[in-house]
C-alpha cells in the first residue's frame, strides 16, 4: 500500500512538471525558449542569451563578472529571460537592468562588521604628483630621480647642459653641495617648479588618497573603454578595460622602540588605447616599488616613458601649403620636419601618518573648550567695562 502511494505521488509530480512545461511553451513562442547543457561555459551561455535579448528586447547583456566556469545546471525549454535570472542567482551574481542592456557583475564585497573596525586604527595619507618631462632634459641636467633622500634629489653638475636660465635657477635653489658625486642637492618640489616654469615639464595630476594601515588604496586618472569581441558562435560582446594612470598603494605603519615608520608598497601603470583597423592595441608600462619611509617622507617612481612624433611644415607662407596636385609647388617651396620626443613620467609619493580618531576628537574638544573660555572671558570683560 505504501509503495503504491509513493508511486502515485512520483507520477503526480512528473505530470505536474510536464504540465508546467507545456504551459510555459504555450505562454511563450517556441523561439523564445532555450535549452542549455550543464557543462556549457557561463560566457557561452550568456552569449546565447544575448542573441535572444537583442532580438526580442533590443538589449545587450554585458557580462562584467569574474565567473568563467560551467553553468552547472541544465536548462530545458526555459524562457530566455527566466533562464538569465536562474543563471545569475545560481552563481550568486548581481544583475542590473539598464535602459539598453542587462549588466551582470560580481556582488559587492561585504562591509566590515562593527566589531572589525578599530576606532584607534592608524591611517596614512598618500599624496602624489604626476609630472611629465622630456627625457633629454633629465639626462642633460644629470638628474638622478632614484637618489632621493629627505625630500631632496641629486643633480650632477658634470652633465649640466641646455639653457643657462634653468641651470642658474637650479644652482640658486640648491641647498647643499655633494662632494662625493660632484653635484648638488635640491628640494624635489622646487626642482619640479623650476622645470615647469621653464616649460620643460608639466604637472598632469595631484591625486591623493587616505587609507587604513595595511589596506590598499586605488587611484585612476584616465578612462575605461570597451572592445567588441566575437565568439565562435558569432555573438558580439563588450569587454571593458581600464586605461590611464592607475596606482595601487598599500601603506603599513610599523613601530619599533617608540618610533613609527611607513612600509609602502606601490605599483603604477601608465596605459593608453590605440584603436586600429583590425584590433585595439593597449600600450602599457608598469613600475613597482617597496620602500620604508618616515612620516612625511617622499619617494619617486620613474622609468615610465612614451614617445611623441611631432611633424612641422616650414617654408614660404601659403605656397608651402598648396595641395600636392598643384604642379608640385609645395615640394619646391617647403619641407616637412619630423621630431621624435621621448617623455618620462615621474611620480612623487608622499606618505603621512594621520592622527588617530580618538586623538582628533580630544583635540577638537580642547579647541572648543578654549573657544568657550575665550568667549566667557570676553563677556566678563564687557560686563566689567559697562
Amino acid at each position: 500500500m505504501r509503495k503504491l502511494l509513493l508511486l502515485t505521488i512520483v507520477f503526480s509530480l512528473i505530470f505536474s512538471l510536464q504540465a508546467a512545461t507545456s504551459r510555459a511553451q504555450e505562454q511563450y513562442n517556441e523561439d523564445e525558449l532555450i535549452s542549455l547543457a550543464s557543462d556549457i561555459s557561463f560566457a557561452k551561455a550568456i552569449n546565447a542569451l544575448q542573441v535572444m535579448s537583442e532580438k526580442y528586447e533590443d538589449k545587450k547583456i554585458v557580462n562584467l563578472s569574474s565567473y568563467s566556469g560551467p553553468i552547472a545546471i541544465p536548462l530545458n525549454f526555459v524562457y530566455w529571460k527566466q533562464a538569465l535570472h536562474i543563471l545569475v542567482e545560481h552563481h550568486d551574481l548581481v544583475m542590473q537592468e539598464l535602459p539598453g542592456a542587462y549588466k551582470i557583475s560580481d556582488p559587492e564585497e561585504p562591509k566590515m562588521e562593527k566589531s572589525d573596525i578599530d576606532i584607534d586604527a592608524k591611517q596614512v595619507r598618500i599624496s602624489s604628483i604626476f609630472f611629465k618631462t622630456d627625457a633629454s632634459v633629465s639626462k642633460g641636467l644629470g638628474i638622478d630621480w632614484s637618489a632621493i633622500y629627505s625630500g631632496e634629489v641629486n643633480i650632477s653638475s658634470a652633465e649640466f647642459s641646455g639653457g643657462s636660465n634653468i641651470t642658474d635657477a637650479i644652482l640658486e635653489a640648491s641647498t647643499t653641495t655633494n662632494q662625493e658625486i660632484g653635484g648638488y642637492s635640491i628640494d624635489i618640489n622646487a626642482l619640479l617648479r623650476i622645470l615647469e616654469s621653464h616649460q620643460k615639464g608639466s604637472v598632469i595630476a595631484r591625486p591623493s588618497v587616505t587609507v587604513l594601515s595595511s589596506k590598499t588604496g586605488y587611484i585612476q586618472v584616465g578612462e575605461d573603454f570597451s572592445v567588441k569581441t566575437t565568439d565562435e558562435a558569432g555573438n558580439t560582446t563588450d569587454e571593458f578595460f581600464q586605461t590611464g594612470i592607475i596606482m595601487n598603494v598599500t601603506p603599513t605603519v610599523v613601530e619599533e622602540n617608540g618610533q613609527e615608520a611607513i612600509h609602502l608598497q606601490a605599483s603604477v601603470e601608465k596605459s593608453s588605447a590605440s584603436p586600429g583597423d583590425i584590433s585595439t592595441i593597449i600600450l602599457k608600462s608598469q613600475s613597482e616599488t617597496e620602500v620604508l619611509l618616515y612620516d612625511g617622507e617622499q619617494t619617486v617612481i620613474g622609468g615610465l616613458y612614451d614617445t611623441d612624433i611631432v611633424k612641422t611644415r616650414s617654408g614660404i607662407p601659403l605656397l608651402k601649403d598648396l595641395p600636392w596636385w598643384f604642379f608640385g609647388i609645395r615640394y619646391l617651396t617647403g619641407y616637412t620636419n619630423s621630431e621624435k620626443k621621448v617623455r618620462e613620467m615621474i611620480i612623487v609619493l608622499k606618505a603621512e601618518i594621520i592622527d588617530r580618531v580618538s586623538d582628533r576628537v580630544k583635540n577638537k574638544m580642547s579647541t572648543e573648550e578654549e573657544i568657550k573660555n575665550i568667549r566667557e572671558d570676553h563677556q566678563k570683560a564687557e560686563e566689567l567695562f559697562n
